[in-house]
């Protein structure tokens, strides 16, 4: 961490629990990534395209404790 951060951390620390709460949010706010109109178009096309499986029965849905189990388990293959 560099200096000026190092002082801004520690003014940051002073503030009261409030005001440290929306500093820490703008900060993470500040770390999301721009909006991208492709990416959103590419998973609408994925979720069409599962949701059309499970629809047609090419694709089983499954509990979660099963996609666990079955997650867990090649994870031991590995």
């Amino acid at each position: 961490m560099t200096e000026a951060a190092q002082r801004l951390l520690e003014e940051a620390l002073r503030l009261d629990a409030d005001q440290r709460a929306q500093f820490a949010l703008r900060l993470a706010e500040s770390l999301d990534e721009p909006f991208d109109e492709d990416a959103e178009t590419a998973w609408a096309r994925v979720i069409a395209r599962r949701v059309a499986e499970v629809c047609t029965g090419r694709a089983k849905i499954v509990s979660t404790e099963e996609a666990v189990a079955r997650a867990r388990k090649r994870i031991e293959q590995v």
